[in-house]
């Protein structure tokens, strides 16, 4: 058969039509797979994609963690936030777009590189002096931060797509109910990244116990996200409902939510954690545990919270099947009240020694509904639109956390465990309202088709 000249194609003015070509033929391929291939394999699939996107966390998040006790502080705080704040731009402006471009799988692969690129320049941050050379160790973090942030946005919102499409497929396969998979599949993913983050802060721990530079962990735990990346090219390729749309359209796929009431409503769980979290990394970690206890504690206990929300993310999820997920959201909300009126229970937490693991304890069960459960939820209100559902997800807790990292240099403890506090009690109102809301919505539209022309034909057949 006769080849076609690439440069006769250009000449022709045919480059546009080719690569539409291309482009059709590729989605052909891509749906003939998707209805192909089994339930079975799905699930073994998104177990696959699991596992490796667990441990690519787990090496990524601890640097996160210990970075205001295992650098200067003030550069530890200046990083973090600066990572939530490009979380917030690459969620509402990068992630879309690349994600429409290249589809999901590539945009997984693109954030887990830009990860690893994090995690490599903290290990250099880290082996530099924090007190002769504090400016370059600064500099060096807020690179990587840039590129962690950048990577947080992409690969958290194409993850949301991924786990969308596995569920559209699987509820298209199997016909079971859609919130039922949500929530067993939420918890059996929340369930392999937590565990292998507790794995890799236990193992952070156990080395600087025993004299390993925090540099050179650093460097190992890059060289394992390495890894992790390239394994993760063997994991399927799902099709996103938003690629091949315009620019325009890729761009404001997060906003285009806004106009609906109830991704607002929804956000309480992600603004509450956001919150909890960075206060207890910003502020409880550096002000107590490393006082208190030592700097070698401030991994061990967030392995804790990693712990226990693993424990009982699959436990949540059986339990959501079974009493709904306003429960679950509720039981979360609560962790994250306690360990805020903790606060001011004892001391402002002076002199608690051993017992600071409370803490971690609590925010490992807020963690666990914010990591299984919450993400089911955003699914369920928003289905065949995981992409923008969870660019708003990410882009909720990221603000948190930099408004959060921005406060706790200025202001003190209690005021931050105050809005905790306050935004945990809000955050059950705002499920319910959220749930009213699409009720309302559904009982208009059934109004509307049966009003319509031909309604009272069609109901009498």
């Amino acid at each position: 058969a006769a080849q076609v000249n690439p440069w006769m194609i250009s000449q022709l003015g045919l480059g546009p039509i080719a690569r539409s070509m291309h482009t059709v033929s590729a989605r052909e391929c891509q749906e003939h797979f998707e209805e192909s291939v089994s339930a079975q394999d799905l699930r073994r699939n998104f177990l696959f994609f699991s596992v490796k996107f667990g441990i690519l966390h787990g090496v990524v998040t601890t640097p996160f963690v210990i970075a205001t006790s295992a650098l200067n502080p003030s550069v530890g705080f200046v990083g973090n936030a600066t990572l939530n704040i490009f979380t917030m731009l690459s969620t509402f402006l990068v992630a879309p777009a690349v994600i429409g471009c290249l589809g999901l799988k590539p945009s997984i692969l693109l954030g887990m590189c830009f990860y690893c690129v994090y995690a490599g320049l903290f290990a250099v941050a880290a082996w530099v002096c924090p007190v002769q050379q504090q400016l370059l160790q600064l500099a060096l973090f807020t690179v990587a931060s840039c590129s962690g942030g950048v990577a947080a946005g992409v690969l958290w919102t194409a993850q949301g797509g991924y786990f969308g499409r596995t569920v559209d497929l699987l509820v298209r396969k199997e016909g079971a109910e859609r919130s039922e998979l949500t929530s067993s599949l939420a918890g059996s993913f929340a369930f392999y990244f937590l565990g292998f983050e507790v794995t890799a802060k236990l193992l952070w721990s156990g080395l600087q116990g025993v004299g390993v530079e925090g540099w050179a962990i650093a460097a190992g735990f890059t060289l394992i996200g390495l890894l992790s990346t390239l394994l993760m090219t063997q994991a399927s390729s799902l099709s996103s409902a938003d690629q091949g749309s315009s620019w325009k359209s890729k761009v404001t796929v997060a906003t285009s939510l806004w106009s609906d009431p109830v991704v607002f409503l929804l956000s309480g769980l992600n603004l509450t954690f956001g919150f909890s979290a960075a206060f207890m990394n910003g502020y409880v970690n550096s002000k107590f545990t490393a006082v208190q206890i030592g700097v070698w504690a401030v991994p061990l206990f967030a392995a804790a919270t990693a712990l226990v929300a693993a424990l009982l993310s699959k436990v949540l999820g059986a339990v959501a099947i079974r009493t709904g997920k306003g429960f679950v959201v509720s039981l979360g909300s609560l962790g994250f009240f306690c360990i805020a009126s903790s606060f001011f229970m004892l001391d402002h937490c002076q002199g608690w020694n051993g017992w600071l693991l409370a803490l971690y304890f609590l925010q490992g069960i807020g963690r666990a509904v914010y990591e299984s459960t919450s993400k089911g939820v955003f699914v369920d209100f928003f289905p065949g639109r995981a992409v923008g559902a969870f660019a708003n997800c990410m882009l909720q807790s990221s603000s948190a956390f930099a408004m959060c990292f921005f406060l706790s240099d200025v202001l003190k403890g209690p005021e931050l465990a105050r809005i905790v506090m306050v935004l945990s009690v809000l955050t059950p109102l705002g499920y319910l309202g959220a749930v009213r809301l699409r009720a309302l919505e559904q009982q208009r539209l059934a109004a509307q088709a049966s009003s319509a022309p031909g309604g009272d034909a069609e109901r009498a057949l």
